[in-house]
């Protein structure tokens, strides 16, 4: 309860300790040990779909358009952290504050099927993908072109990852309703992005000085999203909180998107 606490929240843990009665030291000793075993889930709780059939038809009937054999949307998204120990000037990002990126890929429903955590603040969304295991391994996982995911201009056009058309200025009608298409279905992971933050508010500022601890705990926070998810929690009050205070501090240093999102 210590630890969730600690997660959905901005308080401090001098704040958290004086609360439960408990020192800082038990503190840091009892998170450590409760964000390991939350990070043990991650392989039963984040994973890629098996029926990817029923995936893309219900991916498909979100919104207004259509998008056929689509599986879900990429992205990534920034979070603040405190300078760290190691390379500080590498997670340094063009926004002006020190962040490590989450690249996700959800579902329609808003849950994460793969992360991966840890890449500089300072890196752009393509060569955090390039690094990622996801690069590797989507076209197995997307049955060499028979399914896809969606990102946005960062990433390159993959058979199994369809992005928009560059816009030079010079896009035909067709080529200007695709993106258009594309980007409001592509919303659904800066929706989860939005939930994820607004549900553990620890990620809005991670006062954390080493990396490792850090990409834990924002993972762990991924694992008890999609259990939240599975276990129909009530999530409109969390995004629309966090919609409205991203709206608040446009033009701030905590961005919603690192490049075209979170």
């Amino acid at each position: 309860m210590i630890v969730l606490r600690y997660l959905a929240s901005q308080e401090t843990i001098l704040g958290i300790s004086d609360r439960f009665n408990i020192t800082v030291s038990t503190f840091t000793k009892y998170r450590e040990k409760v964000v390991n075993a939350i990070n043990d889930l991650l392989p039963r709780f984040v994973q890629w779909p098996e029926e990817l059939d029923s995936v893309a038809i219900k991916f498909n009937e979100m919104g207004t358009y259509e998008f056929q054999n689509i599986i879900g949307a990429i992205d990534g998204s920034h979070i603040p952290i405190e300078q760290p120990l190691e390379c500080p000037n590498s997670y340094y990002n063009r926004k002006k504050f020190h962040s490590v990126i989450l690249q996700a890929v959800c579902k329609d429903d808003l849950s994460f099927v793969n992360i991966c955590v840890g890449m500089p603040g300072r890196c752009h969304d393509a060569k955090a993908f390039k690094h990622s295991h996801l690069s590797e391994i989507g076209d197995e996982l997307c049955r060499q072109g028979q399914y896809h995911i969606l990102g946005d201009a960062a990433y390159a056009l993959m058979r199994w990852l369809i992005t928009p058309f560059r816009d030079n200025g010079n896009l035909t009608r067709e080529q200007y309703n695709f993106n258009k298409f594309l980007s409001s279905k592509r919303q659904v992971i800066e929706r989860a992005f939005a939930l994820l933050k607004g549900r553990f508010r620890r990620l809005k500022y991670v006062s954390i000085r080493d990396i490792k601890c850090i990409c834990k705990i924002i993972s762990a926070c991924c694992v008890l999203h999609n259990i939240c998810l599975q276990s129909d929690e009530d999530i409109a009050e969390f995004i629309d909180a966090e919609i409205d205070e991203l709206d608040a501090n446009l033009g701030e240093n905590f961005p919603v998107n690192a490049d075209n999102g979170e």
